[in-house]
């Protein structure tokens, strides 16, 4: 029988769930996309990282991350006119 939560996380909390709805997304692709890869080491891989709970933190801080850094970039940006690491100028 299948299930939805592939990394096997437990669900606790509606906080928890938020900050690891990204990951679980993108381990969802991952484990369904895995067809498209060619070769058994390949396969092997791509499913070990998208069942991996440990995964599903690290795909959740980087996006997470990138949006608080998207966030400081349009806030420069507005503030001083120019961005926080990026020049746009």
């Amino acid at each position: 029988m299948g299930r939805d939560n592939i990394s096997g996380i437990k669900k606790r909390g509606i906080i928890k769930n938020i900050f690891l709805a990204p990951g679980r997304v993108l381990q969802w692709i991952m484990y369904m996309t895995v067809g498209n890869v060619k070769g058994y080491g390949k396969v092997r891989t791509q499913t070990r990282l998208s069942r991996s709970p440990l995964m599903t933190y690290v795909y959740s801080m980087v996006f997470w991350l990138g949006v608080a850094w998207l966030g400081l970039e349009f806030y420069f940006l507005e503030i001083y006119g120019n961005g926080f690491l990026i020049d746009f100028s």
